[in-house]
């Protein structure tokens, strides 16, 4: 942040342990939420200006193009991301502006499939190919330093582009749930999503993709090879030797589907939007610590999956069919709704998987090939201090290589203390009531109960078992088949673990948050938005939830 004034607001902001200074000192008039969905914990300055410069920025274009008031803005305060959101009207003008802005989405949902498979994948592909094979290590430093910020101009167009896609497939689904919600009485959301269930996307492909690697993990030295390769307390971070996988019985057929997996699928693996964690491809220990436990306890077979939730689908679909057979108006207009929901519902997390993920993954390699570069030329003691530079300082270094070590030792000192801070939730202006959120990002339940945690019903079923705390992608390896995985949050690199698991509990989060549509897409029973699930529900605690209450029970 630039020097401005230091906040004395309300929301445990401008304290000793918190403080903050605002850029405009307009701001602190504000409201300021902390993002603690997609960015759960402290960043570093450079995960911190991806968040800020490419994420952050990201939203307003397609407001002020389709004429919305709203505008969104972002700060990182301390390494912890913050969001403001403002609508720059009169408030007695709010209401009718949102409606307004409804219609707009609305006109969005039947260009969508056109518009993402014409023109946004094709431009995504150029993007994110640029990032990938840019020759970093042969710029001279001046050309080195602008590629390096041209490319970050490249990963906020993907991002744009990411906000312009998602206008439809979001709001059919709210009207989806509005009209099921009609037909079948109100409190239905997620019975109603699950009408879009037993589709084969990209997300569906990934567990098909895993199951097909372990099922080529035939002899018992290649099992012992991988089950040692995805141990855990394994480096997730140290090489795997491809060449000596290959060499065992069976290892030739199984490094091939591995690496023709790790080529298509390989960007995911983060589980936050966090620029210093590995994808799949950087640290394919990551994955193989999932084909070791398929090997353990192999999951139920991914087609039969599909196919199961695909007739629970039609049925519910029948079940709404029959409610309304003597009102044909409204039958119609829920089958229009259903049928473009089924057409480009897929894209809330299809995008994610290919946007999210693909540029985090991208520009995380492209961090490390510079701080590889940086290391060589002295600027910095391993590659990843680049992490603790911010954007414009990268560029700097690769201009003058003078050393940075000083610096980067006192932010290292910085991020710790960081993490180790208690942020606020909100900063600024506090709301006169409660958010009760949307269906996106639902309001965080608070229990009074001493056993019970409130959230919202997800996805449906009633499960026990063990809760397994998982906070970080390293976490992974401990989920066992039957696990309560309890989360900040979670998105499409989390599939592995969520055809092995028995339930989700997440922190934030409604029924259409990332958690909630993945958990659907494989059947998972979920509960999102249970207000500090992770600190109040212990490790291996037995715990007992249901999908369709948003109920969690300490046992």
């Amino acid at each position: 942040m630039s020097e401005g004034t230091e906040a004395d607001a309300p929301g445990g902001a401008g304290d000793a342990d918190f403080p903050i200074v605002f850029e405009d000192p307009a701001d602190a008039q504000f409201t300021w939420e902390r993002d603690d969905m997609h960015m759960p914990f402290a960043l570093t300055p450079l995960a911190a200006d991806f968040c800020v410069h490419v994420i952050g920025n990201s939203f307003n274009p397609h407001y002020e193009e389709f004429g919305s008031a709203f505008r969104n803005y972002a700060v990182s305060w301390n390494g912890w991301l913050y969001f403001s959101g403002r609508a720059n009207i009169p408030e007695d003008e709010e209401k009718a502006a949102e409606a307004r802005w409804v219609e707009t989405l609305r006109t969005r949902i039947p260009v969508t499939r056109g518009y993402w498979e014409e023109e946004v994948l094709p431009e995504l592909r150029g993007i994110f190919e640029r990032t990938a094979s840019l020759p970093i290590d042969d710029l001279p430093g001046e050309a080195a330093a602008d590629a390096w910020l041209e490319t970050w101009t490249g990963h906020l167009r993907a991002w744009v582009l990411h906000f312009y896609a998602i206008m439809g497939p979001y709001q059919v689904l709210d009207d989806l749930a509005d009209a099921y919600n009609a037909a079948m009485g109100p409190g239905h959301d997620a019975e109603a999503l699950a009408l879009l269930g037993g589709g084969h996307h990209e997300l569906e492909e990934v567990a098909e993709g895993i199951e097909a690697i372990a099922g080529l993990a035939a002899t018992p030295e290649l099992s012992a090879a991988i089950q040692d390769l995805g141990g855990s307390g394994a480096d997730s971070t140290e090489d795997v030797d491809f060449e000596a996988l290959r060499r065992l019985p069976g290892g030739a057929a199984f490094v091939e589907e591995l690496e023709r997996f790790l080529a298509e699928h390989g960007h995911l693996g983060q589980n936050h939007d966090d620029l210093r964690l590995a994808s799949w491809g950087e640290a394919p220990r990551l994955l193989l610590s999932q084909v070791a436990l398929r090997l353990r306890q192999p999951a139920q077979p991914a087609r039969e999956r599909e196919a199961a939730l695909a007739r629970r689908a039609d049925e519910l679909a029948d079940r709404v069919r029959a409610t309304l057979a003597d009102r044909p108006d409204e039958l119609a207009k829920f089958e229009t709704v259903l049928g473009h929901a089924r057409e480009i519902g897929y894209l809330t997390e299809g995008h994610n998987y290919w946007i999210d993920r693909m540029s985090q993954a991208r520009l995380r390699a492209l961090s490390m090939r510079v701080g590889g570069r940086l290391l060589r030329a002295g600027v910095i003691g391993e590659a990843g201090d680049v992490f603790f530079l911010h954007r414009d300082e990268v560029a700097e270094a690769l201009r003058d290589g003078g050393p940075r070590h000083e610096l980067i030792s006192r932010r290292r000192g910085e991020h710790e203390r960081n993490e180790r801070r208690t942020p606020p939730y909100i900063v600024g202006k506090v709301p006169d009531k409660p958010s009760t959120g949307d269906r996106f990002d639902g309001p965080r339940v608070p229990s009074t109960e001493a056993d019970m945690l409130r959230g919202t019903g997800a996805s449906a079923g009633v499960v026990r078992g063990p809760a397994r705390v998982t906070l970080s992608q390293d976490d992974f390896d401990r989920i066992q088949p039957g696990d309560v995985i309890v989360c900040p949050s979670s998105n499409p690199s989390w599939v592995p673990v969520f055809t092995i698991a028995g339930g989700l509990v997440t922190n934030t989060g409604g029924v259409l948050s990332h958690a909630a549509v993945v958990a659907r897409e494989f059947g998972l029973p979920a509960v999102v938005g249970a207000a500090e699930a992770t600190t109040r529900i212990a490790d291996g605690r037995i715990v007992e939830i249901d999908g369709t209450a948003g109920t969690v029970r300490l046992l």
